[in-house]
């Protein structure tokens, strides 16, 4: 869970981290390397890659504290679920999931 979570957030505000740390986020988080694979392609320890982790965690998870766009995006999407699901009308929901796919893809 901490895993998706955190991925989320990188999705959102991994733009705010230097290059390194975000390539970094990148590869542990979306393409799943392990800290020693990371440390070998990045040429550092595989603890430098460890701290860089930790730090832009930290980063990330600050930012969400400040901002708290993936909180209100993951409520907006739940709401308009629910919405969704009490609706009747055939048109009008396909109307309203059309607005989900789009929230979802921000």
């Amino acid at each position: 869970m901490k895993k998706l979570k955190m991925a989320m957030l990188n999705a959102y505000y991994g733009g705010l981290l230097n290059s390194h740390q975000s390539e970094i986020m990148r590869l542990y988080y979306d393409c799943d390397l392990s800290l020693g694979e990371i440390a070998q392609q990045m040429n550092i320890t595989r603890q430098g890659v460890r701290e860089v982790i930790v730090r832009s965690e930290n980063k990330l998870a600050e930012y969400e504290n400040k901002l708290g766009l993936v909180d209100k995006v993951t409520k907006l999407i739940a709401d308009l679920q629910s919405v969704i699901n009490e609706v009747k009308d055939d048109t009008i929901k396909a109307e309203l999931e059309k607005i989900l796919i789009k929230i979802k893809e921000l």
